[in-house]
């Protein structure tokens, strides 16, 4: 009973964060050929919450991954840590002439939460991102986060999410995207809007 108010609790809280949330940047997935939203709301105090739009399996899905801002920074240095991964083994795989490899980047990050809209809005809370690194069939070499997510509100509902980068100029420009204080600028300025119309 305490877990179902638990979760309970939560969907209320993140339902009213998704609707309040606000465009503050985008970015492409070359995998994808495809532009993705970045988008950020404010909390009751000075933290905020980072939504990180990703590809999903269904076509019609709109997908994201829930960052606070607490965990950003963390955040931030796995995926600077996963590039430098990824630069070592790209070099390493061409010195080598390796032209099919799957393997886990050994990378530490926070753990986020996936939220999903199908025909309403499916939260999965404390998600493990695991990035892997992969020589495809064409030789392009690719950086993939896969997650098979089941909603905690239904066991019967759940979605595939895909975060793919594709190069390294793909890493830089995603990586500087993270700014706390950029974010939160952007979002005080918002704020400092809807005051004068009250």
């Amino acid at each position: 009973m305490k877990r179902n108010f638990t979760i309970l609790s939560f969907l209320v809280i993140f339902s009213g964060l998704i609707n309040a949330q606000e465009v503050i940047d985008s970015y492409t997935m070359g995998y994808f050929n495809k532009n993705y939203e970045i988008e950020a709301s404010k909390g009751k105090s000075d933290d905020f919450t980072v939504y990180i739009q990703v590809n999903a399996e269904r076509s019609t899905t709109k997908a994201n991954y829930l960052i606070k801002s607490g965990k950003l920074n963390d955040f931030k240095e796995a995926l600077i840590a996963t590039k430098d991964k990824y630069v070592e083994w790209s070099k390493v795989a061409k010195e080598n002439n390796v032209t099919d490899m799957s393997k886990e980047i050994d990378v530490k990050f926070p753990n986020v939460d996936i939220a999903w809209l199908g025909s309403k809005w499916f939260f999965s809370f404390e998600k493990k991102l695991a990035p892997k690194f992969l020589i495809l069939k064409d030789g392009q070499h690719v950086v993939t986060f896969v997650n098979k997510s089941t909603a905690s509100s239904n066991q019967y509902i759940d979605e595939t999410t895909y975060w793919v980068f594709a190069d390294v100029k793909e890493f830089d420009e995603f990586i500087q995207k993270l700014d706390l204080d950029k974010i939160n600028g952007k979002l005080e300025k918002s704020e400092s809007k809807a005051e004068l119309f009250k």
